[in-house]
């Protein structure tokens, strides 16, 4: 009796005894902790190749609803990010369909099993995982202004390269008929955009723009001051004359270009710019006779006619492309692409980017010129939508301007209008990269650039830094073109989930 009284006193070896007790439920706690953070992991890979596949359906339905061709691109995505046997998992069970609410929204689900390591000697052999996804265009209104180079070497010969020199008459196919061409693509990208506005603006630019249809009649110069030349030499023009008072163009005699401003706050004259392009200097309404602009007279002004090309081409001495247009909605890809032939329809004179910039923010601006036309949201079935500000910029060529010729900032060797020490071209190139900045600044637009034919250019990192990003830039030889507006498209549309 006394020795099991010691035993049941003595608690040596109880540990161990505990210890043997409670290691099959700590195991069992160890091994599901180990089952489930290995069955989480395959949920996260099935939640990304679930993504992938809304992004990529909805992306691929051109037409705006599902087809079959849609759901197998979604199940190629699908397919990349979790392949078969991915993690052991038994096979996928996938399902892509339209939302019955939301024909245009991509709903997805994905459901399969794990297999488990250490539960399944409790009995539990696989772990059950599923996910579900949306994906739509996320649409909004948006004011898109289409502001497309028509210099003299947009009638070079598709391919060429940027060393392609002046051509008079279109060499087939032509960059001109490659844009005219592809550009019905970008209606095409956004044809989708249900219950919201969608507009769009024309700014042909050369080494002027013709918006003077657009303008108040009060915001133009009914006189200026104009350069003549009185008498001329076998070098060109030999005196001139400043007319100090001269009668602005009116009727057949009008372009329809005009000259540019002083920046606002400068003198009525002489005109002076410089490369810094400040809000004022798109918004401003013309109260003053400094702030308006002087009309383009090329039956009182000319260029010089040795000017470069122009003893051989006198649309390099002095040129209006067509009429810019405002922005509008378009009903059909047949009126779009009439407005786009339009806008392309007469070609030629220098390449002074930057007037197509400004010109095409003065056209966007909520706060400027046009901004009665313009508001900030615009109202859809009584709610009121944001509207979203882009600028697409096509150019084929590097900035160009000559001292002799005749643009929007009049005759530069006979009045140096741009400010600065630098030369010509760098005056021009400094503002245009001031403009963009501006754009996509205060302005608020996306800005998405199309290099054409222009690989290698002097002016190719100018015109990706105009850009908005990398992702906004674009350079190519005219056969993909189509391509590119639609990819432009799809990005104003921008996909994203919704679920």
């Amino acid at each position: 009796m006394g020795w099991l009284k010691g035993l049941r006193r003595d608690e040596r070896g109880n540990t161990l005894a505990i210890m043997a007790t409670a290691f099959l439920p700590i195991a069992g706690m160890m091994g599901s902790g180990l089952d489930m953070s290995r069955a989480y992991m395959a949920k996260a890979k099935l939640q990304t190749a679930c993504d992938s596949a809304a992004l990529a359906t909805r992306r691929h339905m051109s037409s705006g609803f599902i087809n079959q061709a849609a759901k197998d691109e979604g199940k190629k995505f699908f397919d990349f990010n979790f392949p078969a046997g991915t993690m052991q998992a038994k096979p996928v069970t996938l399902v892509i369909a339209a939302n019955p609410s939301n024909l245009s929204e991509v709903q997805v689900t994905a459901s399969t099993s794990v297999p488990t390591s250490v539960m399944k000697l409790f009995g539990r052999k696989t772990l059950p995982i599923s996910t579900a996804c949306n994906a739509d265009q996320d649409y909004v209104n948006n004011d898109i202004m289409l502001v497309l180079d028509v210099t003299g070497s947009m009638y070079c010969k598709q391919g060429t390269g940027i060393n392609c020199t002046y051509q008079p008459n279109p060499v087939e196919p032509s960059r001109l008929t490659a844009l005219r061409n592809a550009a019905g693509s970008l209606y095409d990208a956004l044809a989708g955009a249900q219950g919201v506005r969608i507009r769009y603006g024309f700014m042909p630019y050369s080494m002027t723009v013709n918006v003077r249809s657009t303008l108040n009649a009060s915001w133009l110069r009914s006189t200026h001051k104009y350069h003549r030349c009185t008498t001329t030499d076998s070098n060109g023009c030999k005196t001139w004359n400043t007319d100090s008072a001269l009668t602005a163009p009116t009727g057949t005699g009008a372009t329809g270009c005009i000259e540019e401003r002083s920046d606002i706050g400068g003198l009525d004259w002489p005109i002076k710019i410089s490369s810094a392009v400040t809000q004022a200097d798109i918004d401003t309404v013309p109260s003053t006779n400094a702030q308006k602009w002087p009309q383009y007279d090329v039956n009182t002004t000319t260029g010089e006619g040795n000017s470069s090309f122009g003893s051989t081409y006198s649309n390099l001495v002095s040129f209006c492309p067509a009429a810019a247009v405002k922005l509008a909605t378009y009903a059909s890809k047949a009126a779009f692409n009439t407005q786009v032939n339009n806008a392309l329809a007469s070609v030629g004179g220098y390449t002074n980017h930057e007037l197509g910039i400004i010109w095409g923010m003065r056209y966007l601006s909520t706060t400027g010129l046009f901004a009665a036309e313009n508001p900030a949201t615009w109202a859809v079935n009584g709610k009121q939508i944001r509207v979203d500000k882009h600028i697409i910029f096509l150019t084929d060529g590097d900035m160009t301007a000559d001292t002799k010729n005749y643009s929007s900032y009049g005759i530069p060797n006979k009045e140096d209008r741009l400010t600065g020490t630098a030369g010509l071209e760098q005056k021009h190139k400094d503002r245009f990269a001031n403009a963009c900045t501006r754009a996509r600044t205060t302005g608020g637009a996306t800005v998405w650039v199309i290099a054409l034919d222009n690989a290698n250019g002097d002016d190719t990192p100018s015109l990706k830094a105009c850009a908005s990003g990398n992702d906004h830039f674009f350079q190519t030889d005219g056969t993909n073109l189509a391509e590119i507006f639609t990819v432009i498209g799809k990005g104003i549309g921008k996909l994203r989930i919704t679920k």
